[in-house]
């Protein structure tokens, strides 16, 4: 399964359904919190995350998966995650790296750029 963390519904949307109609079974969330309580269930194989969100945001969405505070006997592996954000200078994809973003999209995203990384992210993933 694919979350879409995106508190903005018409991107939300866009991107889950973009997803969907390639095949990927998508949970489309809204805050932070609900990314790290889904992840940590578990059957989580990608997380696409926008930066800004209400509550916690993906800064500290990253921090938290990077840092597996997660809990749970044994240690999950955690899913990749792609970052999306207007917010697109060097400077932010680069932090995003350092906090372990397997890959970064600029808003507006281009669909068939989506897609893409997401094959590729899982694919690398699957390695």
């Amino acid at each position: 399964m694919i979350v879409v963390a995106e508190d903005d519904e018409g991107t939300r949307t866009v991107l889950a359904s973009a997803l969907v109609r390639a095949g990927y079974d998508v949970a489309p969330i809204t805050d932070g919190q609900l990314v790290l309580s889904t992840v940590a269930r578990g059957n989580v194989g990608l997380v696409i995350l926008d930066l800004r969100m209400p509550g916690m945001n993906g800064w500290e969405v990253l921090r938290r998966l990077k840092d597996s505070r997660l809990g749970g006997s044994p240690p999950r592996t955690l899913p990749p995650v792609i970052v999306v954000s207007a917010q697109s200078d060097s400077e932010t994809q680069r932090f995003a790296t350092r906090l372990g973003a397997a890959a970064f999209l600029a808003k507006p995203i281009d669909l068939r750029d989506l897609e893409y990384t997401v094959r590729r992210v899982l694919r690398r993933s699957d390695s």
